[in-house]
């Protein structure tokens, strides 16, 4: 009789080993895990503002002459090349 209870406390107690050692390797992620919900509040907030930004006439023309290149009619374009 000792022996079916010893075997199933044994049983019962191998069955937790697995769940327990998922918590805590769930728990050591959790830092790494704040971290890149940080970076990635950061980088909406970021997307947020620019969003903002291109709805406005001088936010539009910002991004055309900074990304593309863009001028208006009649204005020159003078390339300043970099110093080494």
């Amino acid at each position: 009789m000792v022996v079916i209870y010893a075997a199933f406390l044994g049983l019962l107690l191998a069955s937790y080993v697995q769940p327990l050692q998922n918590i805590l390797h769930d728990r050591n992620e959790i830092p790494t895990l704040e971290q890149k919900l940080q970076r990635a509040q950061t980088q909406n907030t970021a997307n947020e503002r620019l969003t903002r930004e291109l709805k406005t006439p001088a936010g539009i023309e910002r991004a055309a002459r900074e990304r593309y290149g863009m001028i208006r009619p009649g204005e020159k374009v003078y390339i300043v090349p970099e110093k080494r």
